[in-house]
């Protein structure tokens, strides 16, 4: 890999994330460069894709995309860029925020008392400039939320300013190769300064782990290299005079707090059994440190006795689930107690730790890296959106951020809520023949039931084909055969499976059958559509006027629009998978049940992404909780498949698609 050009595996890195199509003017503007310059590389990409184990295909009017053959060659390839391009290998190109900040971080251009002029800085990362200063907001929001600023001094420039634990936080973001596997096509001084080891990264490794695991406390599973390499970083800061000093503000007051947490006593035992490392420091200042990283790290989900080990937050985080999550299900129109009592209890131990990150002022640091933009909870919209919304109120209520990682855990609680809701089920009532007689049909009728269950059938009759005709067509919903079909003349549906049967058989009853039991219709009528429309070639200037012209027209009156408008415009909120934006609020904002796709006639950026369509419903679940995992199924099914349905979806077969392609999935 170290061979292959950047450019041509940022290409592949870009096309194998996307889902879909790119044009190569899309790619182009990701890459910035121009779109002569990306179609003159795509025979080298061509090239390249074939040793990914996959081809580059082209259709007119839609662009390139990877069609793979080899999954697990090319899951290997894109495994390998996605940790090159989500980590430290950033380049100015990627990412000029990041590149600025980390450049920022490691002094580069600053004088002996750390002050630096904007244009030298921009020099040494050979960007204008004018460049430099454009990112320069974006660069400040970064650095602030790791309590960090930038202060400046007339004839001196900029100097950077803050703590020293969240100098050591930031770095972790900026630099850190999140994991194990280090991906580099170039000179890794960035990384090699800030996270060198001395050859024992390995053996640290196997120490932390041992101490995590014969300790009570448990980490979040990406968060274990992080602090391996939070601690190789504290070793090379320590080394240069960098300490975490206790009689400082805010140390001194945190101190008898942090030495009260259990965590402290594992952070105090980790360091002794590091001391065997060379130049490890053991010192109180950083063993307040690493226990606050466990405490911010910590996966509280199951554990026991939260109450006792939290005597303070511990009411303050089940008060605030109690209350958040009523004023969402009033929002939403949904009783997500009814689904699961426990849900609010369930919801503490995230709460407890976020509550933790404000109480020490970390809970809104940025986080950037892999595990954070590829998490797989990404792909639930719904699931997204209710977070997002409750993150809202959290602010609302305790007026501080919190970051995306806690967003998403969040995510995954209502994930896990909604999969506990169960569709309504008709029991399927069968009549088994074959052309072997009655004890051939029995052993067809015994090998269903072995291989699916028993649990959808409310019927099952066994008998010869010729006494079929005898039982009301209206009391059984399909007769399963193993005669040929042209010698079947009744008025059920049929199905012909082998006298002995085969997978093919199982897999054909159960899709045509058993599937169809699911009273997904219901839900779907429960929805009540007040407003299902699709947009072609839909064109609105840049992303943030289409999503103002959306809240303006559908907001129920001008406090609901200013509101939408509001989030909406929140690029934190802005969701894209598969070059699909969710813009899905609640219809206490609109009045009204709204189901609008939006595709787009030129694609717009949103950060990082290209957006094709725009999915904006408006959602009411009527207290019914099949309508919650409907739609969750629903605008999931619409995403994945985004690219095969737009061509032929109508307002008049959206939902019935829909239905189908979510019964398919069950």
């Amino acid at each position: 890999m170290a061979t292959e050009e950047k450019r041509i595996l940022k290409m592949f890195y870009l096309m194998s994330g996307c889902g879909g199509y790119l044009k190569a003017g899309e790619l182009a503007q990701k890459l910035e460069l121009s779109e002569r310059t990306v179609k003159g590389d795509m025979e080298q990409l061509k090239d390249f894709a074939k040793t990914c184990g996959c081809t580059l295909e082209s259709i007119r009017g839609r662009g390139y995309t990877l069609k793979v053959h080899d999954p697990a060659c090319f899951q290997q390839s894109r495994e390998r860029v996605e940790i090159l391009f989500s980590n430290i290998d950033r380049g100015h190109k990627e990412n000029p925020c990041y590149q600025i900040a980390r450049a920022i971080m490691r002094r580069e251009s600053a004088d002996a008392d750390g002050y630096f002029r904007l244009e030298d800085l921009a020099g040494r990362l050979y960007i204008s400039a004018s460049a430099a200063k454009k990112e320069m907001p974006a660069v400040r929001e970064f650095l602030s939320s790791f309590g960090l600023s930038l202060v400046s001094r007339p004839g001196r420039g900029l100097c950077l300013t803050g703590d020293e634990f969240g100098q050591r936080l930031c770095l972790l973001e900026l630099c850190e190769n999140h994991f194990r596997k280090r991906v580099v096509t170039f000179c890794d001084n960035a990384y090699a300064q800030v996270f060198a080891d001395r050859g024992d990264k390995d053996a640290i490794r196997k120490v932390t782990l041992d101490t995590l695991r014969a300790s009570d406390n448990e980490v979040f599973d990406i968060y274990v290299n992080r602090l391996v390499d939070y601690l190789l970083l504290m070793r090379n800061r320590v080394a240069d005079g960098l300490f975490i000093h206790l009689d400082e503000e805010p140390w001194a007051s945190w101190r008898g707090e942090l030495e009260y947490f259990r965590e402290y006593f594992l952070a105090v035992t980790l360091l002794k059994k590091l001391e065997a490392f060379e130049e490890f420091p053991c010192l109180d200042g950083e063993a307040a440190a690493i226990a606050l990283l466990l405490l911010l790290w910590s996966d509280w989900d199951g554990a026991p006795d939260l109450n006792v080990r939290f005597p303070a937050l511990y009411p303050q985080a089940r008060h605030l689930a109690l209350t958040l999550i009523a004023q969402l299900e009033l929002q939403w129109n949904i009783s997500l107690k009814s689904i699961d009592p426990a849900f609010p209890d369930r919801l503490v131990p995230d709460l407890l730790r976020i509550l933790t990150g404000m109480k020490f002022g970390y809970s809104q640091c940025r986080l950037i890296g892999n595990s954070v933009s590829a998490n797989a909870i990404k792909s639930a919209p719904l699931c997204m959106a209710l977070a997002d919304y409750l993150t809202e109120l959290l602010h609302a209520k305790c007026g501080k951020e919190i970051n995306e990682y806690s967003v998403q855990l969040l995510a995954v609680r209502f994930y896990g809520l909604i999969e506990r809701i169960a569709y309504s089920y008709v029991p399927r009532r069968i009549l088994v023949c074959a052309r072997n007689g009655k004890d051939s049909a029995q052993i067809i009728a015994d090998g269903i039931q072995r291989r699916l269950g028993d649990w959808w059938i409310g019927k099952l009759t066994v008998s010869e084909l010729y006494e079929a005709r005898k039982f009301p067509p209206e009391e059984y919903d399909c007769l399963i055969g193993s005669f040929r079909a042209y010698a079947y003349r009744y008025s059920w549906p049929y199905i012909e499976v082998h006298p002995i049967l085969e997978p093919q058989d199982y897999d054909c009853v159960r899709k045509e059958i058993l599937l169809k039991g699911y009273d997904l219709e219901r839900a779907a009528q429960l929805c009540n559509w007040d407003v299902v429309r699709i947009h072609r070639d839909f064109s609105g200037g840049n992303l943030q006027s289409i999503l103002q012209l959306i809240a303006y027209q559908w907001g129920m009156d001008l406090a609901a629009k200013e509101q939408m408008t509001g989030f909406l415009s929140n690029e934190r909120y802005m969701r894209v998978q598969k070059q699909v934006l969710t813009a899905l609020v609640p219809a206490s904002c609109t009045g009204k049940q709204i189901f609008e796709l939006y595709i787009l006639k030129k694609p717009v950026s949103c950060g990082e992404h290209s957006v094709r369509a725009i999915l904006f419903a408006s959602l009411d679940f009527r207290q019914e909780p099949e309508v919650l995992r409907y739609l969750e199924h629903a605008v999931r099914c619409l995403i994945d498949s985004f690219e095969t349905l737009s061509p032929v979806l109508t307002p008049d077969n959206l939902m019935s698609t829909l239905t189908s392609l979510i019964r398919d999935k069950l």
